[in-house]
């Protein structure tokens, strides 16, 4: 690999580690295989999730958002929440963010996050 190469792996792992590993760890990412475990490390861990201008808290909560409007995401949306978790955002937070989705995307899309937020369904 080259430096820049190196950089960005490395900031997509520490963004990994900061987020508690959600979506992912070491299991997800063997399970995912190559290309797609070194394009969510490399390409949307560290360039897209490491660019300066949101916090990890206001950027995971636009994603759990847009999973969340995408529907059939459930298992993403798990683990959204529990990346949401690991960086100390409130349940009570998590929660009004998906219930500001269902007048955009829809009730039941909503509904569906909101037990993925409740019953740990998806993972």
């Amino acid at each position: 690999m080259t430096d820049a190469a190196d950089d960005r792996r490395a900031r997509g792992l520490d963004r990994l580690k900061e987020l508690g590993d959600h979506p992912g760890g070491d299991a997800f990412l063997e399970r995912m295989g190559e290309p797609m475990a070194s394009w969510l490390v490399d390409w949307v861990f560290g360039d897209v999730h490491a660019r300066p201008n949101l916090s990890p808290r206001e950027r995971e909560l636009i994603i759990l958002a847009l999973l969340t409007g995408l529907g059939s995401s459930d298992p993403q949306v798990a683990a959204h929440i529990d990346a949401l978790r690991a960086i100390d955002v409130p349940d009570s937070d998590i929660e009004e963010a998906i219930l500001q989705t269902a007048p955009y995307t829809g009730i039941p899309r909503a509904i569906n996050a909101l037990k993925v937020l409740r019953t740990g369904q998806g993972r």
